[in-house]
């Protein structure tokens, strides 16, 4: 019985793995090329942007196989499909026949017909139409939806592994945005093209543009009932094309602009929460030392006023000794002198510390030596009296 459940669990195991390869859109050999079908075209798109394609119905008959490795059957590697293909001014591919492809500034494609190519920050590609692709390390790791409903799933061709990557001289991408502010001039394809040739110039990492002419040579004028039908229908697709394209734009533009919006008040926010934590959440010590030097301040403070206090107290007293001193020797004139005198000195020794106890100090000094002056004097005054008294 258990022999049967391993036999089991191995089958469904192969069997899942088997129709994920089958369901797969990557050619692994050829540095992982995401290959779809769109308006009779075979697009491979590459991960870096660029792209290769094969026309079934006009490209090299393949009954004979590919026993040789060096055939030429896709644009890059060297099959001529000028005759129905349009190019603007930089050398680029605007048009298979009537398939539109449009490029980003940078020369990558971003739209293939109707099917739209997102990247990465890292210049990846990480969308198809619906198809997700997923990356670690920037290495292809796994894949997520379909990319239409004509592109459910990858089915192996023989001539897949032979799509390759354009050459260095026909490189159409850059660091440099040079397609920012181009506008390709598109034509209706109505029968194929005579001496077509796909004019290209580039030196180092930058594309230049040859003319700025609107390409009037792809201009086409229909002959028959066949092409104006052709006319109608490709006008009629061509306007479905763009509204969708403008409102994909608009769309993607109005989310970078709400994800910067959130980001900037996101950082606002954490800028405001980090100061007021700052704010708030001082360390202990800071908060030991601030109350130690308050401490030690009131304590300064006090002792200063106890100070004060003392001198003023002892100000008073020696202007006090001074007035009973005064008033029992002189006058009143003279007592009214003192008053004001030691009134004056307590304000000036109330405003100023240091210097008023000085004054103040002096002042009773001087006041004593007076008073031991008068008392000398009414002394002998006193005794001269007695002598004359007696004699």
């Amino acid at each position: 019985m258990k022999r049967f459940i391993f036999l089991l669990a191995g089958f469904v195991f192969f069997s899942s793995s088997a129709w994920a390869n089958h369901s797969n859109y990557l050619n692994f050999n050829q540095g992982q090329s995401f290959i779809f079908m769109e308006n009779g075209v075979e697009f491979s798109v590459f991960q870096d942007g660029q792209f290769d394609f094969f026309m079934p119905n006009f490209g090299p008959n393949f009954s004979a196989g590919f026993s040789n490795s060096n055939v030429n059957f896709s644009f890059n590697t060297g099959y001529n499909y000028s005759p129905y293909v349009q190019y603007d001014s930089f050398g680029a591919i605007i048009q298979i026949q009537n398939t539109p492809i449009f490029y980003d500034n940078y020369g990558r494609v971003n739209q293939i017909g109707n099917v739209p190519i997102f990247y990465n920050n890292f210049g990846f590609v990480n969308r198809v139409g619906g198809l997700s692709i997923f990356y670690r390390n920037n290495i292809f790791w796994n894949q997520q939806g379909f990319i239409n409903h004509f592109n459910r799933g990858y089915v192996w061709r023989p001539w897949h592994r032979f799509y390759a990557i354009p050459a260095n001289q026909f490189c159409l991408l850059s660091p440099n945005p040079y397609r920012q502010f181009y506008t390709p001039v598109r034509h209706i394809y109505y029968r194929p093209y005579r001496n077509n040739v796909r004019n290209f110039n580039r030196v180092g990492n930058d594309v230049r543009q040859r003319g700025n002419r609107s390409n009037q040579d792809y201009a086409q004028t229909p002959r028959t009932r066949t092409e104006r039908n052709i006319r109608s229908t490709v006008e009629r697709r061509n306007r479905e094309i763009s509204i969708t394209r403008n409102t994909r734009i608009a769309s993607s533009d109005r989310t970078s602009t709400t994800r910067n919006l959130s980001t900037r008040n996101n950082s606002r926010t954490v800028s405001d929460a980090n100061t007021r934590t700052n704010r708030s959440a001082t360390p202990r010590t800071n908060r030991n030392e601030d109350v130690a030097s308050n401490d030690s301040r009131r304590n300064a403070t006090a002792t200063t006023s106890q100070r004060s206090t003392g001198n003023n107290r002892s100000v008073r007293s020696n202007t006090q000794q001074t007035q009973r001193a005064t008033q029992s020797t002189s006058g009143s004139n003279e007592v009214s002198r003192q008053d004001t005198s030691s009134s004056t000195s307590v304000r000036m020794a109330q405003n100023s510390s240091r210097q008023s106890v000085a004054n103040s100090r002096s002042n009773a000094s001087r006041n004593e030596a007076k008073v031991e002056r008068k008392t000398s004097q009414n002394r002998s005054s006193s005794a001269s009296r007695t002598r004359s008294s007696r004699r």
